[in-house]
C-alpha cells in the first residue's frame, strides 16, 4: 500500500510541475483544481496556473483583540461572535510563459515555514523558481528567502517596491536588519522598483500603502495578488474599516483596502490573499 501511496504522490507531484510551468495552455479558459500533497492547491486560470502554498499548518485563526483599535471593540465582538478570524499564511506561485513567479516566501523553514517542503512535494525545486515578486517586508512575507546569508532560490531574480525598501532600510530595529540580509542574499538578482515601472511576464505592480510604507499588490491577468490588505476576512469585508494592529498607518491601509477591494469588484478579478483562510483564494469579494 505504501508503494502505491508514494507512486500516487509522485505522479500527481510529475503533473504539477509540468503544468505551473506551462501557464500558456492554448483554451484554457475553464478553472480547474487539481488534487495535490498537503498544504497545496492547483488551478488553471485562463492561460495561467495559480498554485497555493501553505506556510502554516493546521487551522490558523486571529483572535478578535487584533481588530480591536481604539474604538472597534463592540463592532468587532458583534461582527465575529466567535471571538476570533479565520486566517492562513499563504504564497502563490504563478506559471506563465514557461516561467514560474513566487509572490512572498512566508516564514522561512528556520521560523517553521513549511512553503519550501511543500514546493519540493509538488514537484518543484526552489532552483525552478525564476522570479520572486514580494508584496512587503514583514517576516512572514520574506522569511523564506534565504537563511544564514543564502539565498534559498539560487536562480530568482528579486523584485521589491523602491518604497518598501527605502523604509525599511531607514530603520535600525533587528527586523529591519533581517529584511535588509533577505535582500543582500540577492546582490545582483535584486530589482527595485517604483510604481508604474514595467515588470516581467506581464505583471502590473500597485501601490497599496497603509499596512507598511511601501505595502504591494500585484495584478496577472485575472489573478490579483493581495497581500496583507485584509488579515482577518470574515471579519473585515464586512466592514473595511476595520484594520488589525499590524496596519502601521489606519487611514492608509483603509484607503488602500476600500480602493483595491472596488478595483477587483469592478474587474471581476479572482483575489489571492496571503492571510485569507483555506487556499488563500477568493473567486468573489
Amino acid at each position: 500500500m505504501e508503494i502505491i501511496r508514494t507512486t500516487r504522490i509522485l505522479l500527481l507531484a510529475t503533473a504539477a510541475a509540468a503544468a505551473i510551468s506551462c501557464g500558456n495552455t492554448p483554451g484554457a479558459a475553464k478553472q480547474e483544481e487539481a488534487p495535490m500533497p498537503e498544504g497545496v492547491t492547483l488551478r488553471k486560470i485562463d492561460s495561467l496556473t495559480l498554485m497555493t502554498i501553505r506556510d502554516d499548518d493546521g487551522e490558523k485563526r486571529m483572535p478578535n483583540e487584533l481588530f480591536y483599535g481604539e474604538a472597534d471593540s463592540a463592532k468587532v465582538e458583534s461582527l465575529s461572535p466567535d471571538g476570533s478570524v479565520a486566517s492562513s499564511i499563504s504564497c502563490f506561485v504563478v506559471g506563465t510563459q514557461g516561467k514560474r513567479i513566487l509572490f512572498d516566501t512566508g516564514n522561512g523553514p528556520a521560523r517553521g515555514g513549511r512553503m519550501t517542503e511543500r514546493l519540493k512535494a509538488a514537484g518543484i525545486d526552489p532552483g525552478q523558481i525564476d522570479l520572486i515578486m514580494v508584496t512587503h517586508f514583514h517576516g512572514d512575507h520574506i522569511g523564506g528567502m534565504a537563511q544564514e546569508g543564502k539565498p534559498l532560490f539560487p536562480n530568482a531574480e528579486v523584485y521589491v517596491p523602491e518604497s518598501e525598501y527605502a523604509a525599511w532600510a531607514a530603520m535600525g530595529d533587528q527586523s529591519a536588519k533581517t529584511a535588509m540580509e533577505a535582500m543582500q542574499a540577492y546582490e545582483g538578482h535584486l530589482h527595485r522598483f517604483n510604481a508604474g515601472d514595467t515588470l516581467p511576464l506581464g505583471v502590473t505592480a500597485m501601490a497599496a500603502p497603509g499596512h507598511t510604507p511601501g505595502h504591494t499588490v500585484y495584478q496577472i491577468g485575472r489573478i490579483f495578488i493581495a497581500g496583507d490588505l485584509i488579515h482577518g476576512f470574515d471579519l473585515q469585508i464586512q466592514d473595511l474599516d476595520i484594520c488589525p494592529s499590524f496596519d502601521t498607518d489606519r487611514k492608509l491601509a483603509t484607503e488602500s483596502r476600500k480602493r483595491y477591494i472596488d478595483y477587483i469588484r469592478q474587474n471581476k478579478l479572482i483575489t489571492a490573499g496571503m492571510h485569507f483562510p483555506g487556499n488563500g483564494i477568493k473567486e468573489s469579494l
